[in-house]
């Protein structure tokens, strides 16, 4: 069964997909070293596992895109689980900037000229992307959109 997607299930799939791409692979350059120019005010840390996070994240919207691109009905699940997915990646990582300021309140020894901003990652305002489609979205959810395969079918 195939499906016509809407401009804006692609252009959110297609634009999210590279945004997290595009920030993984910074991350990855700037873990090897590689100055990429961009990293201060982007806060891109040098994370090489965040980064490949990030990556992931992206080929699952890039991946459903193709599929939407394509009419094939179980490419809106793939943008479903990237949206999940990167929301629950900006959980993690505002749990983690809590922890640090908490931390730092503990210990300020160990912080002192520590920012909260320090903290601050491309997955939490890359979340944000992904809150708005969810908010978008959240009357659409459903479990029939999957094209479920029967054996002997």
């Amino acid at each position: 069964m195939k499906r016509s997607y809407g401009n804006k299930e692609k252009v959110f799939a297609a634009l999210t997909g590279v945004l997290y791409a595009s920030f993984g692979l910074l991350n990855i350059l700037q873990g090897f070293g590689i100055d990429t120019g961009m990293p201060g005010s982007l806060f891109i840390p040098g994370d090489i596992l965040g980064g490949f996070c990030l990556v992931i994240i992206g080929a699952v919207f890039l991946n459903g895109l193709r599929e939407m691109l394509k009419g094939i009905n179980a490419g809106v699940s793939f943008v479903y689980v990237g949206i999940l997915m990167s929301l629950i990646f900006a959980a993690v990582y505002l749990l983690i900037m809590g922890g640090n300021l908490l931390d730092s309140f503990i210990v300020p020894d160990d912080y002192e000229g520590w920012s909260v901003m320090e903290s601050f990652r491309p997955g939490i305002y890359l979340g944000i992307l992904s809150l708005l489609g969810i908010l978008h979205w959240k009357d659409r959810f459903s479990f029939n959109e999957v094209l479920v395969f029967k054996e002997g079918a």
